[in-house]
């Protein structure tokens, strides 16, 4: 009887392990659309007190046969914004560094999320609340502009910041 339990819990772990792919996560409803590029799930943290600076996440999909990149980007309530991502040092150590474009390969998703790809709001208009947007526009290397509001959303790092005064928190 155990030889038979044995075989019988082997095959199904093979044929689990052989099974097809789980299909890709669907993009959310997109916001904005530049050409083949749809834009999702934008936000924006709020600034942690006494700041002038967060950072913004969304997701770029490209349903398109050409692979474009994202190349800049701006909000009127915000001085300056860049395209940012955690890269490795020469030390093996993660580091913010701030890119000159993010690609965005033909039929991919590019997500931009907290501890990878994102967008730096750099010096924010103060009166901000969670529950308010800020007006984004994004540029591509192909010409098209994509025009969106993002929500103001809570900043998990605000407690760390508290504790890490002076630290980049986002």
């Amino acid at each position: 009887m155990n030889t038979f339990i044995h075989i019988l819990m082997s095959t199904t772990l093979v044929l689990a392990a052989c099974g097809g792919a789980a299909p890709p996560p669907k993009a959310a409803t997109p916001v904005a659309k530049a050409g083949s590029i749809s834009i999702s799930e934008p936000r924006v943290r709020i600034p942690l007190n006494g700041r002038d600076q967060t950072a913004a996440y969304l997701t770029l999909t490209n349903t398109g046969t050409k692979a474009d990149r994202l190349i800049s980007a701006s909000s009127p309530h915000a001085g300056k914004l860049e395209l940012h991502a955690h890269l490795k040092t020469a030390d093996g150590m993660m580091a913010m560094r701030q890119i000159n474009q993010i690609d965005i390969p033909a039929g991919a998703q590019v997500p931009l999320t907290p501890g990878g790809l994102h967008l730096m709001v750099k010096q924010v208009k103060p009166g901000l609340k969670v529950g308010d947007v800020l007006a984004l526009k994004l540029v591509f290397a192909s010409g098209q502009t994509a025009q969106f509001d993002a929500p103001i959303v809570a900043n998990p790092s605000a407690d760390m910041g508290k504790e890490h005064k002076g630290g980049h928190q986002h």
